[in-house]
């Protein structure tokens, strides 16, 4: 009889040609070549599970954690090499846009898990001079002004006391104030300016900030000073509706009534005495920005004071507006009396410039990041760098 030229395969149990059963020693066997192959592959990963379990013990090891973390210490040079090459491989292995995308998710992660070192950082960055200049820069930029202060003008300006109250704040050093807004970030427009110095002013002149300080220090007999009425803007009615939305969506308690509403803001502004009239109406301010809108926390206020006082509480603002009025009072020019808005025309960038500038800062980060771990010389000399700097 004439032998068979198939057989069946005891793993897959399909029938194959008889020389997929020929063994590496030329023996025949019981399983087909294609389950041979896989069941090596199977040890082989049965073999590997076993030798990471029992290097992953190990590994757990004081004594073991001690030798790998001083081999690293004393070999950073080459743990940052490994660690760019691995970065080179993922990008090339999933592309740049999904290496970003986990790198991004995995931040988020340690952010969440980290938040107290992210409560410093955010602090660190407060005190960082270097990050205060770069974010003067990109504002700049944003409102298309122009930025012609170098790094080291910028620490010899913002280290002096604040041009309007004369004080430094705790982190050691002020912001900068653009003295009049339609300038730019010049030196010979720029001075020293605290935060809240810089808040209250807003986008108002320097004259009309002195001059409004004047005027409602004196309305208020804290000082025996002039009045500026010409100084205050006039702004349109908010409704009571308006007023009780907002706060609503600012989850803040709002306990009065329509009538009591109308009633409060038909008064003068209790910071300025701006009156109603024709072209302008008043509004209502919270004293105590912590407290909701109820009735003993509320006075009536015209839009540029609720402005300028912001959040502040009532004694700590007028308390600022004195302390900038003592330091600047001989300054005030009695001409050029001006009416300004403290919220200015802004220059700012269109949304879909903002957006297209973005863009292309995305792609030319992408595009140089690609090109940075594919640099073997600079990876090395990186490396190298980073190995430094641990020393």
């Amino acid at each position: 009889m004439e032998e068979s030229k198939t057989k069946q395969c005891s793993t897959c149990k399909k029938i194959h040609e008889i020389a997929n059963f020929i063994g590496v020693k030329g023996n025949e066997t019981k399983t087909c070549k294609l389950c041979r192959e896989q069941n090596k592959k199977n040890d082989a990963n049965r073999d590997k599970t076993h030798r990471n379990a029992v290097a992953r013990k190990n590994d757990a090891k004081p004594e073991r954690k001690l030798v790998k973390k001083t081999w690293n210490e004393n070999n950073y040079e080459k743990v940052a090499l490994k660690s760019m090459n691995y970065r080179q491989r993922k990008i090339a292995k999933v592309g740049i846009t999904e290496y970003l995308k986990q790198n991004a998710e995995m931040a988020k992660k340690w952010r969440e898990n980290n938040q107290d070192k992210m409560i410093q950082a955010n602090e660190n960055k407060k005190t960082d001079k270097n990050q205060n200049y770069n974010i003067y820069k990109r504002t700049a930029n944003l409102k298309q002004l122009d930025f012609s202060i170098s790094f080291e003008e910028y620490v010899l300006l913002t280290e002096k006391e604040c041009y309007y109250c004369n004080m430094i704040q705790q982190i050691g050093f002020n912001g900068i104030d653009r003295k009049e807004q339609t300038l730019g970030y010049e030196l010979n427009n720029c001075v020293s300016c605290c935060k809240m110095c810089n808040y209250i002013k807003g986008s108002l002149s320097e004259q009309t900030f002195l001059k409004r300080i004047t005027h409602i220090l004196s309305h208020n007999n804290i000082v025996c000073g002039k009045f500026y009425p010409n100084s205050f803007s006039n702004h349109k009615k908010t409704s009571y509706n308006g007023y009780k939305s907002r706060a609503n969506k600012k989850q803040i308690d709002f306990e009065i009534n329509e009538t009591e509403f109308h009633n409060i803001i038909s008064n003068p502004c209790y910071l300025c005495g701006k009156k109603n009239s024709e072209t302008h109406s008043n509004g209502i301010d919270r004293i105590d920005n912590s407290i909701g809108y109820i009735i003993s926390n509320l006075q009536t206020c015209c839009g540029e004071c609720n402005y300028m006082k912001k959040d502040y509480n009532i004694d700590d603002f007028m308390n600022k507006l004195k302390m900038i009025y003592d330091n600047k009072k001989m300054d005030i020019s009695i001409e050029n009396e001006t009416c300004e808005n403290i919220i200015g025309r802004s220059n700012k960038k269109s949304k879909i410039q903002i957006a297209e500038e973005r863009e292309f800062r995305k792609q030319n980060q992408q595009n140089k990041l690609i090109d940075k771990y594919n640099d073997e010389e600079y990876k090395k000399m990186r490396a190298l760098e980073l190995a430094k700097n641990r020393e």
